[in-house]
């Protein structure tokens, strides 16, 4: 597999004068989100392009792999040749053994009921014969530590168990390119270094686009670029990352160091001898999932991480200290006071690891208002002060529509929304996916101006470094002060 096309004499990629602006649905017209873009890569190449928030790096990869603007409409010039076809003349299942695309929201590639079937989709749609299809099917599901889940629904995988189908799939059908969005985010240190083997050893062309620099990137990549004002600019390694830090704002003060916080009432939020069981009822094979927290305790103000595994609890931990699951046995407190499932959910906000999952209303003004509306000591005037000011802060729009924005400024809602809410106690799971560290940071930062006390989880080390001094672990089910 991976082997050149046969007669391949052209680049594995070639973008030429590509500008694309997406369809507006409102009566302004969409500003271009890229513009006069040339993008060459060789086959086997390993390229790395990093790109700040928000500056059409997903819009890319879309276009690319052909999905964009067929299932996102826009208007597209330039010309796009991938394995010499031309994209204009494609449709998207013509380039499965040409294109690989791995989304940085794995919800939204999902079609299949199962992990097995997803895995075997695409190879059915190549005709291959039924026994080279389970071949394949079961190498990855081995490769990625999949076989228990292999019966498993979508609905009941972790993120990082989601990112690792969609790469099994990708391995499974070996295209010539792959093309991968934030491919790293969501596994956890042993599947990123999995991955990073098999970017560096694979035949395939690789384009990582990628919002952070991180430690697995390290030697793997031949090609390092820069996507900025719409364009693309290559250099050395030392160059595009100087470059790429200054546009993020690396350089500025981390806003969690020394933030001063206002003197409040300070809470405790505490539990103890907590113990959950967890059931896939999509599968027989994998073993029921237990948890158990002997103890846990978070103040006003603290900044504390969690870590564990892909599908080690962090998730379901987070679910139980916010009040949407029930544990088997254990209590909550607050302040000392025995607390159940409704105090728990006014009293922590919980910002889940995909943002469409708490994002319903046609607007950003809807949504920023909704929660708000409902207090009887706000004035209507009041309200829409408290949503402009608000999504300043956030760097939203009131009026777009949030279907259409980029993964990122969906983050940024969701988070802007919770500000609003001015919870005592945060959760905030893989909120660094998709954003650059001073983004992130700066969100933290403003989710925390009252003195709330956050809970972030991540699988990014240097990211944890920089928020919190006081970290908890997930191993073989328990989770403890590490």
């Amino acid at each position: 597999m991976n082997c050149l096309p046969k007669g391949a004499k052209g680049p594995c990629l070639e973008v030429r004068g590509l500008c694309f602006t997406y369809q507006s649905w409102k009566k302004v017209e969409n500003s271009p989100v890229l513009t006069g873009l040339d993008l060459c890569l060789e086959h086997k190449s390993k390229t790395l392009l990093l790109a700040p928030f928000d500056t059409g790096k997903s819009t890319l990869a879309r276009i690319i792999s052909g999905l964009c603007p067929k299932y996102l409409p826009g208007v597209l010039e330039g010309t796009i040749h991938v394995c010499e076809k031309d994209l204009a003349q494609c449709e998207p299942w013509e380039l499965l053994l040409d294109c690989g695309y791995v989304s940085q929201n794995p919800q939204e590639q999902f079609v299949a009921l199962s992990v097995e079937d997803e895995i075997a989709f695409p190879l059915e749609t190549l005709g291959l014969k039924r026994e080279e299809i389970a071949r394949r099917v079961d190498t990855v599901l081995t490769n990625w530590g999949l076989q228990p889940l292999r019966t498993s629904s979508q609905q009941e995988l972790s993120g990082g168990e989601r990112k690792r189908v969609l790469l099994a799939v990708q391995q499974a059908l070996s295209p010539h390119l792959w093309v991968l969005d934030e491919s790293f985010d969501d596994l956890d240190r042993s599947w990123r270094d999995y991955l990073t083997t098999l970017i560096r050893d694979g035949e395939q062309a690789t384009l990582v686009l990628a919002s952070r620099y991180l430690e697995q990137f390290g030697e793997i990549f031949d090609r390092f670029g820069l996507l900025e004002n719409g364009k693309v600019r290559f250099g050395e390694k030392d160059e595009i990352l100087q470059a790429f830090s200054a546009l993020c704002g690396d350089e500025l003060p981390n806003p969690l160091k020394n933030q001063k916080l206002p003197v409040k009432e300070r809470h405790t939020l505490s539990c103890s001898s907590l113990m959950t069981v967890r059931t896939r009822v999509s599968t027989l094979e994998a073993k029921p999932f237990r948890l158990s927290v002997p103890s846990f305790q978070i103040h006003s103000g603290d900044l504390i991480t969690l870590v564990g595994p892909n599908g080690s609890g962090k998730s379901t931990f987070s679910r139980l200290l916010c009040g949407l699951d029930e544990p088997k046995t254990g209590t909550f407190s607050l302040d000392g006071k025995l607390m159940g499932q409704r105090g728990l959910n006014r009293s922590v906000g919980y910002l889940f690891q995909n943002p469409d999952l708490q994002i319903f209303l046609p607007t950003v003004r809807e949504e920023l208002s909704w929660s708000l509306k409902r207090r009887k000591d706000l004035r209507d005037e009041q309200v829409q002060v408290m949503v402009n000011e608000c999504a300043s802060l956030f760097g939203l729009d009131p009026e777009e529509t949030p279907s259409t924005m980029s993964y990122p400024l969906r983050k940024a809602l969701q988070a802007a929304v919770y500000y609003l809410l001015d919870r005592p106690f945060y959760i905030l799971d893989e909120l660094d996916n998709a954003l650059t560290y001073a983004v992130s940071l700066s969100i933290i930062a403003l989710l925390r101006r009252n003195g709330a006390g956050i809970l972030l989880i991540t699988h990014d080390s240097a990211f944890a470094s920089l928020v919190s001094e006081t970290t908890y672990a997930i191993e073989a089910g328990i989770l403890e002060e590490a």
